[in-house]
C-alpha cells in the first residue's frame, strides 16, 4: 500500500517575529507539533498534535486534518502564539488517501485485483488469458447437444455476481444447444475460470429426451435451460436465483425457480413460479424480493415467505398492450430511489416497488438516441412514450446495471460504447468503445455485464472463446470500501 510522505512544517528556534501569522517570537523552548497520521484509503489523515508552548506562553494549537478521500492531506496550520510566549510550530499535515484509489489497505491485493482498481475513467480492459472454454466440459460426457459449452453463454443465457467470493458466476445452455447443467465462475482475485458444480449425467441406455424433458431431472438437479435474465444473487440468503428459462432438450417452458446455496454448494427444492420465457429479474434486497417481467406480466417473489403475487391489470389498458412486448430484455434495480427497471426489445418500464405503481412516464430522458413506441400503439396514441435512450432500450437483452458510485445505470447495448444514465439529471452520455467487444453478442447480453462494487467496474462476459472485459466509468473505490 503506497502513501505520501508527509510534508514537514519545520519548527523555528530562534526569536523571529511572523506578524503576518500572528506568531509574535520564538524561543529554543519550544517544541513541534507532531505530524499527522496517516490517511486511510477513504480519509484524509488527521492533523498534527500542537506545538508546547515557550516561556510563559500557551501551547501552540495542533495542525488542522489532513485531505479528503482519495487526495492528499494538506499541512497542519501553524499554532498560534500564547500571551507573552511563542506558539508552537506547526503540526505536518496528515496524509490523504491513497492517491492510486487502491481500496483495500491490507495489502493482500492481487496483481488482477490492482489493474481492475487502477483502471482510468472512461476506460476499457481485456483481461488476457481469460476464456471460459479452458473449463469447459468434454464433449466426452454425453451433454454436448448441437453446439457444446459455448452454448452455455450464446443460447440465450445470462449470470450474476457473487459479492461475497468476488466471482461473476454463468448458467445456461438449455433446448438443444447445450445439455449440461453446470455452473461457472470466474473469480475476480485472480482472474481466472473454474467449473463449480458438474452436470447430471444421462444414464447409459436413457434417451436424451426421456431424461431431460423435465424440470428437475430424475437426479434431482435443475435441467439445462436458456436462463434469458432469470438468473440473480440473492443476498440476503448468500444464494443463486435462477427463474423459468427454456429447458433442455425439447425447448419447453419451465416454471421451476430454484436457489443454489453456496454455503453447501447444492441447489434446494424449486418452488413454482411465473416461468415462460425471455423474463427480465432483478433482486430488491430493500424488500426481499426479485420482482419478473414476463411478455405479458409482472411478478413479485417474496422469497422470505417462498410466495409469488402477480401485479394485475396487465392484460388491459393502460397497462395493455404497452407493456406487452414479446422478446428479450434485461431487469434492473435502483436501490436508491427504489425502482424496477426493465429495457430491451423496445421496451422501457419503470416499476416504484415500494409504491407498487408504473412510474415510466417520470423518466423521459434526454440524450442516447430516440425512442418511441408509437410504431406499435397505433390503435392506443394514449400510450405513446417518447424519450432519449432508444440506443438502450431498443437492442435485445442489453446489458444493463446501477453504478452505485455513480448513482447512474451504465448499459452495454452488446456491441461497442457504453450508455451513461445519470439518475439526477436524466440525461444519458455515451462512453468510450475504445477497447470494447466489437462483436455482437449473440441474442443479448442480458445478466452477464454486472457492476462489481468491490472494484468499481464493470464486468462483460460476451463468449466461451473470448477475454473478460472490464469498463471502468469512474475513478477509484468502489461505495462499499
Amino acid at each position: 500500500m503506497r502513501h505520501l510522505s508527509p510534508f514537514v512544517v519545520a519548527a523555528c528556534s530562534w526569536a523571529i517575529a511572523f506578524v503576518a501569522f500572528g506568531i509574535t517570537g520564538c524561543s529554543s523552548d519550544d517544541s513541534a507539533g507532531s505530524g499527522g497520521t496517516a490517511g486511510t484509503p477513504n480519509q484524509g489523515g488527521s492533523g498534527g498534535s500542537a506545538g508546547s508552548g515557550g516561556s510563559g506562553g500557551a501551547a501552540g494549537s495542533g495542525g488542522s486534518s489532513g485531505g479528503s478521500s482519495g487526495s492528499a492531506g494538506s499541512a497542519g496550520s501553524a499554532g498560534t502564539s500564547g500571551s507573552g510566549g511563542i506558539g508552537g510550530a506547526a503540526g505536518s499535515g496528515g496524509t490523504g488517501g491513497d492517491p492510486t484509489g487502491l481500496c483495500d489497505d491490507s495489502g493482500t491485493l492481487t496483481q488482477f485485483e490492482k489493474t481492475l482498481l487502477e483502471l482510468p475513467p472512461n476506460s476499457w480492459y481485456e483481461a488476457p488469458g481469460t476464456e471460459l472454454r479452458s473449463v469447459c466440459v468434454p464433449d466426452s460426457v454425453g451433454v454436448r447437444g448441437v453446439m457444446g459449452c459455448p452454448a452455455v453463454i450464446s443460447a440465450w443465457s445470462g449470470g450474476a455476481y457473487d459479492p461475497v467470493r468476488r466471482r461473476m458466476i454463468l448458467w445456461g445452455g438449455g433446448h438443444n444447444d447445450y445439455w449440461g447443467n453446470e455452473l461457472y465462475g470466474f473469480d475476480l482475485h485472480t482472474g481466472t475460470w473454474s467449473r463449480l458444480t458438474e452436470p447430471s449425467t444421462i444414464p447409459t441406455g436413457t434417451s436424451a429426451g426421456d431424461f431431460l424433458n423435465r424440470d428437475p431431472l430424475p437426479d434431482g438437479q435443475p435441467v439445462s435451460r436458456h436462463t434469458y435474465d432469470g438468473v440473480e444473487y440473492i443476498a440476503h440468503l448468500d444464494a443463486l436465483l435462477g427463474q423459468g428459462g427454456a429447458r433442455a432438450s425439447d425447448g419447453g417452458g419451465t416454471s421451476r425457480t430454484w436457489l443454489f446455496d453456496f454455503a453447501t454448494d447444492s441447489w434446494a427444492t424449486p418452488t413454482e413460479g411465473p416461468g415462460g420465457y425471455s423474463q427480465a429479474t432483478a433482486y430488491d434486497e430493500a424488500t426481499r424480493t426479485v420482482l419478473v417481467n414476463g411478455s405479458e406480466s409482472l411478478h413479485v417473489f417474496d422469497i422470505d415467505a417462498n410466495a409469488w403475487s402477480s401485479v394485475p391489470g396487465f392484460g388491459f389498458p393502460p397497462l395493455w398492450p404497452r407493456y406487452a412486448v414479446h422478446g428479450d430484455k434485461t431487469g434492473a434495480v435502483d436501490p436508491t430511489r427504489g425502482l424496477f427497471w426493465v429495457v430491451g426489445k423496445g421496451q422501457i418500464l419503470v416499476w416504484n416497488i415500494a409504491g407498487a405503481a408504473m412510474v415510466t412516464d417520470d423518466w423521459v430522458t434526454t440524450g442516447g438516441g430516440d425512442y418511441t413506441n408509437a410504431d406499435r400503439l397505433s390503435n392506443h396514441p394514449e400510450q405513446v412514450f417518447t424519450s432519449g435512450g432508444g440506443n438502450v432500450y431498443n437492442p435485445s437483452a442489453p446489458g444493463f446495471d446501477y453504478d452505485r458510485a455513480a448513482d447512474a445505470f451504465v448499459a452495454w447495448p452488446n456491441d461497442g460504447e457504453p450508455y451513461v444514465l445519470d439518475l439526477a439529471t436524466k440525461a444519458w452520455t455515451t462512453g468510450s468503445a475504445d477497447g470494447a467487444p466489437t462483436s455482437q453478442t449473440s441474442g443479448g447480453t442480458f445478466g452477464r455485464w454486472r457492476y462489481v462494487d468491490a472494484y468499481n467496474v464493470f464486468i462483460l462476459v460476451t463468449s466461451v472463446d473470448e477475454n473478460v472485459h472490464f469498463y471502468k466509468h469512474t475513478a477509484g473505490c468502489g461505495p462499499s470500501q
